[in-house]
């Protein structure tokens, strides 16, 4: 496994991607926004915890500074294991 500290500002979000070899689980350690998880909108806070699998499309934004841990599960974690989607709104 391999731990990450992300902080996002205000307005700024990551990419709408997914991993094909590592699962991701991720806990709001501080702030508020929203995540799309396979195109659904899920608001975030302080405490939330999202957990994705692998070849789940994901994405944060950051409503206010937000602050997360994020924790990559798998036997192969990569940083080219990512694949990158256009950012759609969620429901669409």
């Amino acid at each position: 496994s391999l731990t990450i500290k992300i902080t996002l500002n205000p307005g700024h979000k990551m990419n709408y991607h997914s991993h094909e070899r590592r699962d991701e689980v991720w806990t709001v350690i501080q702030g508020r926004g929203y995540a799309v998880i396979d195109g659904e909108k899920i608001p975030v806070r302080e405490g939330s915890v999202l957990r994705m699998p692998k070849g789940c499309k994901h994405t944060v934004v950051a409503e206010s500074e937000l602050k997360i841990m994020e924790v990559q599960i798998g036997d192969d974690i990569d940083v080219a294991d990512k694949i990158k989607y256009p950012m759609v709104e969620a429901g669409e």
